[in-house]
């Protein structure tokens, strides 16, 4: 047992002389290699906390214009600006780190599904991203559209059933569900139809589609 100590002390006191050595044979990298590190953690504390907020302070105050043409159904101009203001497409690119700059691709992807520039939409809306319940179920709605009215059925029901699923929201569900249903009923799947108007109607039956879902129920049915 002592033996056995005696030549882990040694092994230990040889490697603590060996990381010595090193240190003393390689100072100067060593050194550099430390003043690299502190310098990543300086630039990402900057970044973190001073340049990326800044920037997105400046990219809330280029955005407003945009939100205001929006809200006035002003698409073409809200997407694209013009000589006074910026528009979302430009915010999102120039500002595409900020949180506002990301939202900007949801803004701009509307935009574009307004003006029936479908595949701009996909584009934008697939840039963006959130947990929100009810942005992010929209978002994946809108990317249905966009795919449903390209005549891409398949794609289209894969984000309503996504939206639908994103969270459990008593108003939004039973739409995207309803909006799932007509899809399918476009690709004559009735069954797959009638499952999701039944869901509707024995889930969310105080809802808007859920009032009137029994005539889409018997449409359903009258396709199997």
């Amino acid at each position: 047992m002592a033996e056995e100590l005696e030549s882990t002390e040694v092994t230990f006191q040889d490697r603590i002389e060996q990381i010595e050595e090193f240190v003393e044979n390689n100072q100067q990298a060593v050194i550099g290699g430390a003043v690299a590190i502190v310098a990543i953690i300086i630039a990402l504390v900057y970044v973190y906390a001073k340049y990326l907020p800044d920037e997105n302070l400046k990219a809330q105050k280029a955005i407003y214009m945009a939100e205001f043409a929006f809200a006035k159904d002003s698409f073409a101009v809200a997407l694209n600006g013009n000589p006074a203001y910026k528009g979302f497409a430009d915010v999102a690119k120039t500002y595409s780190w900020t949180n506002t700059g990301k939202l900007a691709n949801y803004y701009a992807g509307i935009c574009c599904l307004n003006l029936k520039q479908y595949d701009e939409a996909i584009k934008y809306l697939d840039k963006f991203s959130t947990n929100d319940a009810v942005i992010g179920a929209l978002k994946l709605s809108a990317t249905g559209d966009a795919y449903t009215e390209l005549g891409k059925f398949d794609e289209g029901v894969k984000y309503y059933e996504k939206a639908a699923n994103f969270s459990d929201n008593k108003e939004y569900t039973p739409y995207f569900l309803f909006k799932t249903g007509l899809a399918y009923e476009k690709e004559k799947k009735y069954t797959d139809a009638k499952k999701l108007y039944e869901k509707i109607r024995d889930q969310y039956p105080t809802s808007e589609e859920g009032r009137d879902i029994e005539k889409y129920i018997a449409r359903a049915s009258a396709g199997v």
